[in-house]
């Protein structure tokens, strides 16, 4: 009982959020079974970060953040933003799913290791959430206190890697979603 409380609580909680167009319609196939609920996720983002250091997400700012495909122009005009260590950075999708028991658990880490997601993992063994996330990234230092470290052409192929990769991260979620619907629904 105690699980379908959670579960219940969770989904009213997503139902009245905001989520990524592009990573709803998965969540939505996870949710459609009573042994899961999506936590959080993201459909993978391309991301210029100011930061006084790397790794000091608190004291960050987010010069420029894209779901959909920004211009090479729009990425170069956040990097000029910036006046601390200023990173370029693609962030795969990712999805947090809490499983109803722990042997749903390892059968969805089983389904998640056939879709070719390896690094796939249990992240909280309270209530057996998995974390899905691709392993492609992108992460460069693209300016420092202002000054320009990436020229252009740089700037320019590391976004289209980024969004190749990006592209990758999102059709392993579909191969996914349809091995999902396969197992569990």
């Amino acid at each position: 009982m105690e699980w379908l409380k959670f579960r219940k609580r969770i989904l009213e909680k997503y139902r009245n959020s905001s989520i990524d167009s592009w990573i709803k319609e998965i969540a939505d196939t996870i949710n459609s079974s009573e042994d899961f609920v999506t936590l959080s996720s993201c459909s993978g983002r391309i991301a210029i970060m100011d930061m006084p250091e790397f790794g000091d997400k608190r004291n960050s700012v987010f010069l420029g953040k894209w779901h959909d495909p920004p211009s090479v122009h729009e990425v170069i005009e956040a990097v000029r933003s910036g006046r601390m260590e200023t990173w370029f950075i693609m962030d795969p999708p990712i999805i947090h799913v809490a499983c109803r028991n722990s042997e749903i658990a390892f059968k969805l880490l089983k389904c998640l290791n056939e879709s070719g997601f390896r690094r796939s993992g249990i992240i909280s063994g309270k209530r057996n959430v998995i974390e899905i996330s691709s392993s492609e990234r992108v992460e460069f230092l693209a300016a420092r206190n202002g000054t320009i470290l990436a020229d252009e052409m740089m700037i320019s192929e590391n976004l289209q890697k980024s969004l190749e990769k990006l592209e990758k991260s999102r059709s392993r979620f579909l191969g996914f979603q349809n091995r999902f619907k396969e197992v569990f629904l």
